[in-house]
């Protein structure tokens, strides 16, 4: 396993464990992405949902680079799991409690 490997399972693990009342807002802006409800984003729906984010001015292609990243299973689609995984680092979820559970799975 790479080290990019090991980071996107690392924090698909820790937004696996995140209590559902901590992510709320995250949750809420995936399901408003997820336009037909099947619990996945398309590339099409992450586009949609970016223009509808203020202060977000993305390209096509820096999105299709950040879909590369975020789908760490590589099936062309982001679960919530992945999302939520992406939205880790941004929104500072990252603490102690959360990469100690994360070590102590892997070791």
């Amino acid at each position: 396993m790479d080290s990019l490997q090991l980071k996107r399972t690392t924090l698909s693990l820790i937004a696996s464990r995140i209590p559902e009342d901590q992510i709320q807002s995250l949750r809420m802006a995936f399901t408003k992405m997820d336009k037909n409800g099947d619990g996945s984003l398309t590339f099409e729906e992450l586009k949609q949902g970016m223009t509808e984010i203020q202060d977000i001015h993305l390209t096509e292609s820096e999105l299709l680079d950040a879909m590369s990243v975020i789908d760490s299973n590589q099936n062309g689609l982001i679960d919530y799991t992945e999302f939520i995984a992406a939205c880790l680092q941004s929104y500072n979820y990252l603490q102690e409690s959360h990469l100690r559970s994360a070590f102590a799975y892997f070791d």
